[in-house]
Order: C-alpha cells, then sequence, then structure tokens
C-alpha cells in the first residue's frame, strides 16, 4: 500500500502532466506556425482576382470611336485610350510609301486624311487615299499603306477585323483588265458585287472594276464599288493602291481616290493569354 501511495503521490503526477503539457505545447507552437506560414499565401491568392477585377481580357473596337491624328501624307495614327483598364494605349497607325512606277505619285494634301463625308454608300469616318496622276501610262505606280497594330509600342495581335475598302472605280484601262484603280491586300478575303468589281485582291489579279461595268465612276451614294474584307489573327497588313489613266485623253489627269474604313476589331489583353 505504501509503494502505491508513493507512486501516486503530488511529485510523480506532476512529472506526468508536465510531459502531456508539454508534448501540447509543442503540438500548438507547430500548428501556430504553420498557420502563420500559410497567411501571406492566402492573401496573395485573395488579391490577385481582386487587383485584376477592373481589368479587361478583351474588348471590340473601332476607329469611329478611336482619337485620329494625321501626322503627314505618309502617317497617320488611331488611338484607344487604357482600353484594357490597366493604362495601356493601342494603337493603329497607318504608314505609306510610294510603289511601284511614277505614273502616280502620293497626293500631298488629301491622301491619310480622315473624311466624314458619304462615300461607298456610307457617312462615316474613313481614311482616304489620295494618288495625282503625273502621266497616262498604264505602268502601275500607286502608293502601299501598312496598317500596324501595337499596345504600348508593342506589337499587338487582334482577332475579327473587318473594314471596306470604298468607291472602286476609275476609267477603264488600255490593258483589258477593267478599272484604272486597283487594289490588293496581303492578308484578308474580300466580298463585293461581282456585277461592278472582280479580282481576288492579289498583286496578280487585284479587286478592280469589271470589264463590262455598268458606270466607269461609281457614285458616293452607291456601295456598288466596295469591297468587304475580314482578316483574323493579325498584327499588320499592307494595302497596295496602284491606278493608271491610261484611256483618258492628255488634258485630263484627275487624282484617283479610295476610301478605308472604318476598322471594327477585337482586341486581347496579353496579360489574359
Amino acid at each position: 500500500m505504501q509503494d502505491n501511495q508513493l507512486n501516486s503521490g503530488p511529485d510523480h503526477d506532476a512529472a506526468a502532466s508536465g510531459g502531456v503539457s508539454e508534448e501540447r505545447g509543442i503540438r500548438r507552437r507547430t500548428v501556430v506556425k504553420g498557420a502563420a506560414w500559410s497567411l501571406p499565401v492566402i492573401a496573395a491568392a485573395m488579391a490577385t482576382p481582386l487587383a485584376s477585377a477592373s481589368t479587361l481580357c478583351s474588348v471590340g473596337l473601332s476607329t469611329t470611336t478611336a482619337t485620329f491624328a494625321r501626322l503627314s501624307s505618309t502617317s497617320a495614327v488611331f488611338t484607344w485610350t487604357n482600353i484594357f483598364g490597366d493604362g495601356k494605349d493601342l494603337t493603329l497607325t497607318l504608314t505609306a510609301v510610294h510603289n511601284g512606277a511614277f505614273n502616280m505619285a502620293i497626293n500631298p494634301a488629301n491622301n491619310l486624311v480622315l473624311d466624314n463625308a458619304m462615300h461607298g454608300g456610307e457617312a462615316v469616318p474613313s481614311v482616304r487615299l489620295s494618288l495625282d496622276t503625273a502621266d497616262l501610262r498604264d505602268i502601275g505606280g500607286g502608293e502601299r499603306v501598312t496598317f500596324s497594330f501595337a499596345l504600348d509600342d508593342a506589337p499587338l495581335t487582334v482577332d475579327d477585323l473587318t473594314y471596306k475598302v470604298k468607291d472602286i472605280d476609275g476609267f477603264l484601262a488600255q490593258d483589258g483588265r477593267g478599272g484604272a484603280e486597283r487594289i490588293s491586300v496581303s492578308a484578308g478575303t474580300g466580298t463585293y458585287d461581282a456585277a461592278w468589281v472582280h479580282g481576288q485582291g492579289t498583286g496578280v489579279d487585284p479587286w478592280r472594276l469589271t470589264t463590262t461595268v455598268p458606270n466607269v465612276e461609281v457614285a458616293d451614294s452607291s456601295a456598288s464599288g466596295n469591297v468587304n474584307i475580314a482578316a483574323t489573327a493579325i498584327s499588320a497588313f499592307d494595302l497596295t493602291f496602284v491606278a493608271n489613266n491610261s484611256g483618258r485623253s492628255v488634258g485630263d489627269r484627275p487624282n484617283q481616290n479610295i476610301w478605308v474604313g472604318p476598322f471594327a476589331f477585337t482586341a486581347v489583353n496579353p496579360t489574359c493569354i
């Protein structure tokens, strides 16, 4: 009986309970320590969607809502400000250079002017491409305009690009292939009124008036001389506009004009890809 009392006395109980208390303390510290390390991770995971909540991943845009600046007869730019909500601006830059022979020259006053007047059956902001007639030879001089998309100066690929080339007409050329004004693009496909326009929009087979066109001059209120163009996944493209006046008289040398636009497309935020 005495041995049992000694073993169950206060000192023995204190030692036993001290062991349990120490073990529980270690476990408690381990849990708290683990929880402390996990808090920043949880906070970061919660902060990410909150920070990006106001940032858009894609947006549909049109040049009808952009700011336009004509810098010269060979340079212009459309600008959309802060389109994704992250402070970055999107631009569509137009750069024109002479192309081909010198029977045609870039018109300094009218080339790359944004025109709101009626052309191609609609009065919407469209860029005018204008060529002066230097001589009447049928040798296809003109201009090549490069259209480039960028987000804060970094090239940007856009989707579902659509636009129109309007008022394709001009006196029938002596080469027997159709009208004087001829347009080709480096990317995209086009649809048009086949009674007025033919071609594939390539360098060897440009869009132009047909040889049996009802009238060599398309009225501004008519869409008969239009080509509707569509392209996907594109960051830049070229549009070449050449002309000749070989079917005219020596004293008849007007400038040649087409209108391009409006441009509509979907811009995708690179940070969302």
